[in-house]
């Protein structure tokens, strides 16, 4: 018996952002820390309170963090790695999505045109 999804915590999201800019580049630095921690604590609450399986809350580390704006650069980008992060930890990427639909997903959450329920509904289409 599970005793649940094995969760992101606030220390690995900021290895995460670190890791993007490595890869991508972007101005390094925390805005605001509140935020992410207040990210990390929505996607939980989701499994707390039975809102919706992992990738439910995969979407909702993705929303959460895009839009909270919490990083000094490499918001989304952080974003949607820590959601398929989230899922390969828990079994539920088996495949590679493209990275430009993504991309466009979340450069759409950002314009308040994508919900997580989109986003989410993306994620089981695109990597289950």
């Amino acid at each position: 018996m599970s005793d649940g999804p094995v969760f992101l915590n606030v220390e690995l999201v900021l290895e995460t952002h670190d890791y993007v800019l490595g890869f991508d580049g972007g101005m390094v630095g925390v805005g605001d820390l509140g935020l992410i921690e207040s990210a990390v604590a929505s996607a939980q609450n989701a499994w707390l309170y039975g809102r919706g399986d992992n990738f439910d809350i995969a979407a909702a580390y993705a929303f959460h963090l895009a839009e909270s704006q919490a990083f000094n650069d490499g918001n989304k980008r952080t974003a949607i790695t820590c959601a398929l992060t989230f899922l390969d930890l828990n079994g539920c990427y088996r495949r590679r999505p493209d990275p430009q639909e993504f991309e466009a997903a979340m450069i759409a959450i950002a314009k308040k045109e994508l919900d997580k329920r989109g986003l989410a509904q993306l994620m089981r289409e695109r990597c289950s």
